[in-house]
Order: structure tokens, then sequence, then C-alpha cells
């Protein structure tokens, strides 16, 4: 969240003056990291706090997170009692406390004893737990200073004391800021406390203090699944569970003085429990060299600096599946995620696989992230609709849910271990505080390559209870670049066709896409043939997270009306004259010799019925659109084919009221509106559902909102690109000086606020001599090409959104491919007279080369033909959880206890 703008209209002088300018494109292709500040760590957990943190029962709680075995409690007790436990109270601890410095030595303190107790015992039976962290680490006092950095917008907060790994604690301690000491302090911790002075300090301010430490845990810590957190005053503690559902705490504070055996099973679980079960993955080990592969937490201290040496998010992972297949990452994608409070927390990688210790040449993309357990996963979904038999969708080859301890990896049954939870208490420091509501299920978590700041922020406002999110991992062999990448203009105009075809391969399969955008139309490499370009790339639609699944219900569409009389001869004469003579007295039209075929009027009559009598506003605005974008073969009689016209076959319905989502899904999958801001129509990206021309609530989400995705994509590469390879508008720079129009536009359109958006938008689409003047009358001198086809693609929108459930509404598919197949034969073939093509092409290669450890590179890699960027074919090895036709999802195979 930011400083709320009103909605304003990119025509306002005030608002002209002010649109900021964005900054030219990153040097990655792909990956963005973008550091956060101490104020928006802190804005971003007061957001999020009252709708992700629940309270669950403290006794129930401390048995089922910290479940070590009473007798070793007792011999801990027993061990620590009479030298730091006399007279009902731990020794180090004052009895009254004048500033709070006096706790931390004294927790730090009592916390080792007990640590170092658990371990002693624990070593006298080395067959059992082995796994365990034990001496590795320590508890230490951090409360006096910020971790420093050389990158001075990282967050400067620390907790006041963590449980630290001790040989990466002992290195992190004496690096200087230029050695990245910001990023690697955070991979140190094992768990963090914040300390109290009093008691009866304000419980939610302290709470919320801590939430900051364990988000940024995670933020940095790609194999942590969950972290847990303290907050201790002189005498009573609480403890709290982030995972990805949000944050658990205990209902009522543990007094450690007269429960000091609730203290002790708290800190001594640190020792002695397995790994997994304070949080960390473990299926993902750190890469250090061929034939070494270690978890993070098992690194030497001069291991550790090489590993994570000047960037964390450059350490390669070896993740291991269920199965026992092992992938290497060799190239993040997408980790701004991993820092959210509640939600799928996507990661993504290029990936090879890891076969004995080595690496192969055939890349893939991994994708792991945490899904609502009420939705299905994207492999799923790709396997319900079929997206191995369509070419131009990211070919998913694995997919499944992640098993530890032989049950699925998920938040509630399993981390959580069913516990129930109820809302926090009302903080009784705050007048007047109120009981929050909850938001909704989900909020849109897009991964591809798009900055942080496009994430998705629409959703349907409803109030919901906890829910539990399953561990999901999904292989794909489609590995590409960027739209924004593309090489040629007819390279960017096929991509786009193949996107579309995808996208209607989907539908047509039952599922709908709901989040088109720049990122998830990729510029996709090719194996030796199935390429659709000069360049061996294709279009591909990729990351069907927020898909939803439709109703199967054959009907024609649009839907014939019911007549019980043909429609006289003379009324269709009369009708059609009415028609042509309105078309005669059009001062804007040529005057034509215009005649209706009698077949126009008979289907029209087919779908209005008797209203076509009433109301002939739809003919006249369809004939005017045929006759705005006239065919090649021009001519003044309008048909039905001239008009396309044709009824369509549909198998699936995408209208909840065909198929009313259950009462788990109603916020999720099916009734719930989705989409990137910058791409998503006004309809669905309103906090309020608004619609295009009148006033009435858009009902559902549906394929004509995907494909206006898919203009504003191309609208926006228009407008900010200057051409092949990325380049920004040098006027759209910080050091940009040009028209302050095209700032504005941008601004309002694409990158302001979503009420903003919205407004503007929709007077787009009411004032089509703005989209005209100020829209692609700013499109960059290269795209001039373009622009026949972004004026008949939007006058179809236009046509399909005024009069719905009609022809063009049922027939944007083809007629959007037919628009595109017409423009790239027209589009002019470029010269490379700059060497700006090849520039790209060799990016392109020098890219997957990078892939490889440097002792691994092989043109083995590269296919032979290397004018065209070369591609990973699909894997000759298929896992027991590949995606096959009529096979079973893995769920299905999976032991779920």
């Amino acid at each position: 969240m930011g400083v709320h703008i009103p909605p304003q209209t990119y025509k306002k002088p005030a608002a002209s003056n002010n649109a900021p300018i964005r900054t030219a494109g990153r040097p990655s292709l792909s990956y963005s990291y973008q550091q956060e500040s101490a104020a928006s760590m802190k804005e971003a957990v007061n957001t999020d706090f009252p709708v992700h943190c629940r309270v669950t029962d403290t006794e129930e709680f401390l048995k089922a997170m910290f479940p070590i075995e009473e007798t070793l409690v007792d011999a801990i007790w027993d061990k620590v009692n009479g030298a730091h436990h006399p007279e009902s109270r731990w020794s180090a601890f004052p009895d009254s406390v004048r500033k709070e410095d006096e706790l931390y030595g004294a927790f730090v303190s009592v916390a080792n004893v007990i640590h170092r107790a658990a371990e002693e015992l624990c070593s006298q039976h080395p067959g059992e737990n082995s796994a365990r962290l034990g001496g590795s680490t320590r508890w230490v006092d951090y409360h006096s200073k910020a971790p420093d950095s050389a990158d001075k917008t990282i967050a400067r907060i620390r907790p006041d004391c963590l449980l630290a790994h001790s040989l990466l604690h002992d290195r992190v301690k004496n690096l200087s800021p230029d050695e990245a000491k910001g990023v690697i302090w955070w991979l140190q911790i094992v768990a963090a406390l914040e300390m109290k002075r009093r008691d009866n300090e304000e419980w939610e301010g302290v709470v919320k203090q801590l939430i900051g430490y364990l988000r940024q845990i995670l933020r940095e810590q790609l194999d942590r699944r969950f972290v847990f957190g303290f907050t201790l005053g002189p005498r009573c503690m609480s403890v709290c569970l982030h995972d990805r559902s949000g944050v658990l705490l205990t209902s009522t504070p543990i007094d450690i003085h007269k429960f000091p055996k609730h203290f002790i099973r708290i800190i001594a679980s640190f020792a002695v429990l397995a790994p997994h079960k304070l949080g960390f993955d473990p299926s993902m080990k750190i890469y250090v060299q061929p034939n070494e592969v270690v978890e993070s937490y098992r690194l030497t201290s001069e291991t550790a600096l090489d590993v994570f040496a000047t960037d964390s998010y450059k350490k390669r992972w070896v993740i291991t599946l269920n199965d026992g297949t092992q992938y290497l990452t060799v190239k993040v994608m997408s980790v701004a995620r991993a820092r959210v409070m509640r939600g799928r927390a996507t990661l993504v990688w290029a990936v090879v696989r890891f076969i004995d210790g080595q690496p192969g040449k055939e890349i893939f993309v991994l994708k792991q992230s945490w899904r609502p357990e009420s939705i299905k996963s994207e492999g799923e979904l790709y396997s319900e609709a079929n997206g191995s038999d369509c070419e131009f969708l990211a070919r998913i080859t694995l997919y499944e849910d992640a098993i530890i301890d032989d049950m699925v990896d998920r938040t509630g049954a399993f981390i959580r271990a069913g516990l129930s939870d109820s809302l926090p208490p009302v903080d009784k420091q705050r007048p007047g505080a109120k009981r929050p509501r909850l938001e909704s299920e989900e909020r849109f978590l897009h991964v591809a390559s798009t900055d942080d700041d496009e994430i998705d922020r629409i959703t349907t406002p409803r109030m919901r209870a906890f829910v539990s999110r399953v561990h999901t991992r999904v292989i794909m062999s489609t590995y590409g670049w960027p739209l924004k990448y593309f090489a040629t203009l007819k390279e960017l105009l096929v991509v786009f066709l193949n996107g579309v075809q995808g996208h209607e391969h989907l539908c047509n399969n039952g599922l709908l896409h709901r989040d088109i955008s720049a990122g998830n139309v990729i510029i996709a490499r090719c194996p030796d043939k199935g390429a659709t370009t000069p360049f061996g790339t294709k279009g591909c639609l990729i990351d069907l997270d927020r898909s939803k699944l439709g109703a199967r219900h054959t009907r024609t569409l649009p839907p014939a009306q019911t007549q019980d009389d043909p429609i006289p001869e003379a009324e269709i004469a009369s009708l059609s004259l009415v028609i042509t003579s309105y078309f005669r007295r059009r001062k804007h039209l040529p005057k034509l010799s215009l005649s209706l075929h009698p077949d126009v009027i008979s289907s029209a009559y087919d779908v209005l019925g008797v209203n076509i009598n009433i109301d002939n506003t739809y003919m006249i605005a369809a004939i005017e659109y045929s006759l705005a974008f006239p065919p090649a073969q021009e001519d003044h009689i309008i048909t039905t084919d001239r008009l396309g016209w044709h009824s369509v076959q549909r198998s699936f319905d995408f209208d909840p009221a065909v198929n009313p989502p259950k009462d788990e899904d109603k916020d999720t999958s099916k009734a719930s509106r989705t989409g990137t801001p910058p791409y998503a129509s006004a309809e669905v990206l309103g906090a309020a559902p608004v619609r295009y021309g009148n006033d009435l609530a858009v009902k559902y989400q549906d394929a004509i909102h995907d494909i206006e995705s898919f203009l504003w994509i191309l609208v926006n590469i228009c407008m900010i690109r200057s051409g092949p390879g990325g380049a920004r508008r040098a006027e759209l720079t910080d050091e940009g000086t040009g028209s302050t129009m095209l700032r504005n536009v941008v601004y309002h359109v694409f990158d302001s606020d979503d009420a903003t958006l919205v407004v503007n938008k929709r007077h787009l689409f009411a004032h089509p001599h703005d989209f005209e003047e100020d829209v692609v009358g700013n499109f960059h001198p290269y795209f001039h090409h373009l622009k026949p086809l972004v004026r008949e693609w939007f006058g179809l929108l236009r046509l399909a959104y005024t009069h719905r459930e009609l022809y063009e509404y049922h027939t944007l598919h083809s007629r959007v491919i037919a628009m595109l197949e017409k423009t790239i034969a027209t589009v002019p073939t470029e010269e490379d007279d700059d060497g700006t093509v090849e520039k790209i092409l060799e990016k392109r290669q020098k890219e997957l080369r990078d892939l490889l450890l440097p002792s691994d590179t092989s043109s083995e890699l590269i296919p032979a033909h290397l004018d065209s960027s070369p591609t990973a074919t699909t894997s000759r090895t298929r896992s027991k959880q590949q995606v096959s036709p009529g096979s079973p999802t893995p769920s299905k195979r999976q032991k779920n206890k």
C-alpha cells in the first residue's frame, strides 16, 4: 500500500504535472529482487496483521509444536533446577526490571543452559535424533546493533535475541558491510525473540515487531517452511508460529518462572527436534560444488561465505522430489513472493536434472508454492484441460505435493497439527479497537518476471477463517523470455498469436486463465521442430495458478430466441431499409450503395427475437464495425460472413450461475476476480465490480476479460518500448524529457492505483476517440504497423462488451486470431542493418550457456541451428508422477495420514 490518490483521469492538468516516471528496465531478462526498507516492512505487517493472525490454546500448542518426551524435560529440570532456578524463579532474571537491557543477557544465559543440557542428554544416545541441530546452534543477544549492509535500502531491523547457527554466526559477526552482511545476517537465524520491559506492555505492537522479523527470515531463507518466534517480558512468554497460512499465537502467556518445565520444553526442542520440525525443508540442500551438497544449516563458516558471497539469491539448491529425483537450480526466476505474510510464496527457478552429483544439460523450470488446499494444483488443472494437446501452453511434465514423514506437507493438518484457532482478543489498550474483518481467501501471486509492485490486488472481499495450504511443486520443460525481449515485430505478433491460441484451447477444454499478463505470455524456445518464428521460438501461455474450471454445459452460442413464427419477408425488407438509410445519413462514412443480405436480418432475429423491432442498435453497431475494418475484397454487401455472425458450440460455461461454487470455493478459484492490474479489465479490477458502458455490475469473469488483457499487454509494449530487445523509451526514463502526455497516459492507464486504472480504462472504452488520440497516438514509431490491429481489436471489444452474449462475444478467439494472422502477413520484414536482432539472439544464447556451471558449459545445450534460440526438449525419463492422459493425480498416489 502507498499514499492513496483519489481516482483521476490523465486529462487532468494537476495529475499531468505529478505523474511519476518509471525507471529503465532491469538488466536481467526475467529476475528481479527488491530490497525492502524497514518502513515498507512495517507497513506490510500492519496491513496483513488483522487478517492473517490467529490464536490457539497454549497447552495444546506446546504439545503439538514441541513434542519432546516428558522424561527428557524432567531430566533437564533435574540438571538445572538447583543452580539456575532457586526460590521459584530463574536466577539470571532480576527481581525488578528498570531497563529492558537487563533481560537480554538473562534470557540468553538461561536459554543456553537449557540448550546445552538437552544436547548433553541427547548425546548420550547417539542413535536417536541424529539429525537434530543440537550443538550447532546457540542463543545470542543482538539487541544493541542492527545488521549493517552495503545496501542502505535494506530493512535495518533485528530481533533482540535469536537462536543462531553457531558457525555461521561466528563468520557473520566479523563481516564488513562490503561483504553484504545485511543479507547474510538473516541466514544464521533459526528462531527469533522480541523482548518487553513489562509483561503488560501493549500486546499487538510487540507481536507486530516480531512478525516483521519472522517475515524477513522467510524472505531470506528459501528453505524455510515456517519459523518460530517469541515475545518475552520479565515473567511471561508467548510463542508464535509463522507459516504460509499466516501467524498462529499462543492464546495465553506462559509464566516461565511459575511453569519452568514449559520453558524447558520450548527451549530444549530446538536442540532435540529434527530440523524439519523447526521449519526447514528437508528436500532442499545447498550445492557447494560437484559432489558436495549439504543442508544450509550444516555449512561450515568457510563455505558459508563462499556460497552467500554477494547475493544470497545466487546460491544453487539441489531439490529432491518425492520419488528421489533431484534437480539443481541454475537461475532464480522469481523469489519476490517469499516475503508474503500469508499466500502462495511462489519460488521459481530454472533447473537441470542432478544425477550422481553431476548436472544435466536439459533445462526445466521448477515452481514451488503453497496453494490453498481447497484449490486444485496447477498440474491438475493442466491435466484436466488436456494441456499436453496444445503446443502453445507451457509443458508441465511433473507435479506433486511435497511429502515429509509420509504425510503431505500442509499448514493445517501437518505443520499446525490440526490445532483449532480463533481471532485474537481485541487489544484492551486501544480504545475502540474492533475485531478485524478477514479478506478474501487469496491475493493473486504473479511470479513470472513482473516487478513486485505489479502483484495483483484484485479480490472479492469476503470473511473467512484459516486457510490450509499445501506445499506444491511443478516441473515444466518450457523455458523462455518475457515478451518485451522480442527480436522483431513479427516475432512479437506470432508470440501473441500463439498465446491467444493457447488461451482458446484452455477455454475449449473448460479452463479460464484469469491472469493474462506480460509475464504469463512468453517467448518460448522450441525443440528442433515446432517453432513458429524464424528464430526457433514460439509463444507460450504459462501460469495456471489462478485459473478457473468451468461447468460442463454444452450449448449453442449465442443462444437462439424461441420464436413461434418466422419473421415475415416484408418485415425483413422494412428493417433492411431502416438500417441502410441510417448509414447513408452518417457523415463520417463514405456514401455507399449499401445493401443487406436477408440472412443478416434473419441471424439478428435469431438472437434478438422480437426485440429487433424495438432496438436495432446491435445491427447498426456490428455493421459499422465491419465498415470500419473492411475485408481485403471490399464490397458493399453486408453478409453474415462479413459480419462473422456464426454460432458456435461450447462444452463449458464459466458462469457461476450454471455451476455455483461450493462454500469453500466461493472466495477462491470459482467466484473471485483476479488479474494483474496494469493489464486487467476495469470490470474485474475495481474493489466493487463495474461494467463498461453502464452501471450494472459484471456477473462473473469470462474469456472476454482475458482477451482484453492481451490487448493491454500489446498496447503497453507499443507505448513504453522503443523497439526490440526490451529497451524502454527514452522519454519514460529518469533522464527523459519527452511528452508529458505520454507519461501521464502510461501512468494513469498502467502504473497508478487500482481505482485510477478503473476510471481511465472505463473512460477510454466510453470515448474511443480518446483511445485513438491519447493511446494509439502515443505509440512509438517502431510500432506504427500495429496501429490498425489495435484499433480493430479495441473496436471488437467495445462491440462485444456493449452487446453481450451475442455473436462477437462468443467468437472473440477466432476473430482476434484472424486479426493477428492478417497483421503478420502484412507487416514488412525487418532488415537487421544495425545488428539489433543478432545481439538479441546472442544474448539469449549466452543466457542459456550461463545456466550451466562453468565447468559444465557445453555446446550440446545449443542446437545446431544457431540462427534461432534453442530449446530444451521434454524429459525423456518419465517420472512416476509425470503428467499423462488419464493418469491419476499425484495426490491420489500419495499417502495422506
